[in-house]
C-alpha cells in the first residue's frame, strides 16, 4: 500500500444543547465501500496493459474517493490446458457493506463486537500474457452517530492500501516452485501449480496485531465538540485470510500481509471493523486519522 490517505472528521454533531457532562456515543450506523486505482502489468511504470477494470463504487464515495473508482482488476489470456474454461484470473471487491455498530467496548470493559466490511476475492486461474503486477485499493467508512443523539454523518479514514500480486509460472521445468513446501502436483498449495502470491505492504508506522490468526489494524479519534471530546474513539480493523510473510521481502522495515493463492481456487479475505471507546484525562481535540504510510516495495514481475 501507498499510504494511508488522512482523512480527518471534518463536521461536528448537530445538538441543541451541550451539557458539561461526557457524553458517550454508544451507536452508529455506517456504510463501508472500496475501489481500486493505479493498476499495472508493469513493475517500472503504471501500464496497464492486458488488464480490464470493471464496476464502479457508489456515488455516495466520490468525497472519499476524488470520483467513482472499479471494484474489479481481471487480467492475462487464458491458457486452455490447465484452464479450459478459459476463465480470466481477477481480484474483485465485495458489494458495499452498511447497518447498526456499536461502541462494544468502553474504558476496557466490553469485547469487540466486529460487524462486516468489504472483503476481496481472489479468482486464480491458469493465464499467460500481461498479468496484474501491483494496484492501489481504497477503502472508505462513513459513521453516522445515531445514539444518544443522532448526528450528520462522518467521513471515517480512507485506508489506502498497495497491493502486489506475482504470478508465478505454473509449471517450471524442475517442478520446484517459488513458493509452498510442495513440488507441482503434488498435495499441498501447489497441487493444480505453483501457487501465485498477494500482498498488501505495511509501513514502519503501521501498528498491526496478530490475533488468533487474523491481523488486526487500528486508529483513534476525538469528536472535537465540548462534553463529546472526553472520549478517544478506536476503530479496529480485522483482517481475515491473511498472516505475515516473514520470507518475502517487502523493502526495508516494511511488512508484509498476504496469502498464497492457489491455482485453480477462489481465495477470499474477509474484513470487518469493531468500535471502542476510552475516558481521556482531559477534553481532545481533533485527532486526526493516521496509521502512518503504506508504501508499494519491491515490485517483482513473475518467478
Amino acid at each position: 500500500m501507498n499510504k494511508f490517505k488522512l482523512t480527518c472528521l471534518a463536521a461536528g454533531l448537530s445538538v441543541a444543547s451541550i451539557s458539561a457532562n461526557a457524553f458517550l456515543i454508544t451507536d452508529w450506523t455506517y456504510a463501508n465501500e472500496a475501489g481500486f486505482d493505479q493498476w499495472t502489468s508493469d513493475p517500472n511504470a503504471i501500464d496497464p496493459t492486458g488488464i480490464d477494470a470493471t464496476g464502479a463504487t457508489l456515488d455516495d464515495f466520490d468525497v472519499l474517493f476524488g470520483g467513482e473508482l472499479p471494484k474489479t482488476l481481471s487480467w492475462g489470456e487464458p491458457y486452455g490446458a490447465v484452464n479450459p474454461d478459459l476463465k480470466q484470473s481477477s481480484l474483485a471487491i465485495d458489494d458495499a457493506q452498511s447497518g447498526p455498530v456499536t461502541t462494544s467496548v468502553v474504558d476496557g470493559v466490553g469485547a469487540l463486537d466486529f460487524v462486516s466490511g468489504t472483503g476481496l476475492t481472489h479468482e486464480n486461474w491458469g493465464v499467460t500474457g500481461d498479468t496484474l503486477v501491483a494496484a492501489t485499493l481504497f477503502d472508505g467508512l462513513f459513521l453516522n452517530p445515531t445514539a444518544p443523539v443522532v448526528g450528520p454523518v462522518l467521513p471515517a479514514p480512507v485506508l489506502q492500501f498497495g497491493v502486489i500480486f506475482e504470478e508465478t509460472y505454473n509449471t517450471p521445468g524442475n517442478g520446484v516452485c517459488k513458493y509452498g513446501d510442495t513440488l507441482v502436483g503434488e498435495a499441498g498449495i501447489n497441487v493444480a501449480g505453483c501457487a501465485d502470491l498477494f500482498t498488501l505492504v505495511l509501513g514502519p508506522e503501521v501498528t498491526y496485531q496478530e490475533v488468533g490468526g487474523d491481523i488486526y489494524l487500528s486508529n483513534s479519534f476525538i469528536i472535537p465538540i465540548p462534553g463529546y471530546d472526553e472520549y478517544q474513539y478506536t476503530l479496529t480493523t480485522r483482517l481475515q485470510g491473511l498472516e505475515v510473510l516473514g520470507d518475502v521481502d517487502c523493502g526495508p522495515n516494511f511488512t508484509c500481509i498476504g496469502f498464497l493463492t492457489e491455482e485453480d481456487k477462489t481465495n477470499e479475505l474477509q474484513a470487518g471493523f469493531a468500535i471502542s471507546a476510552a475516558r481521556v484525562p482531559e477534553p481532545g481535540t481533533l485527532a486526526i486519522f493516521g496509521l502512518g504510510l503504506l508504501g508499494l516495495a519491491s515490485i517483482r514481475r513473475r518467478a
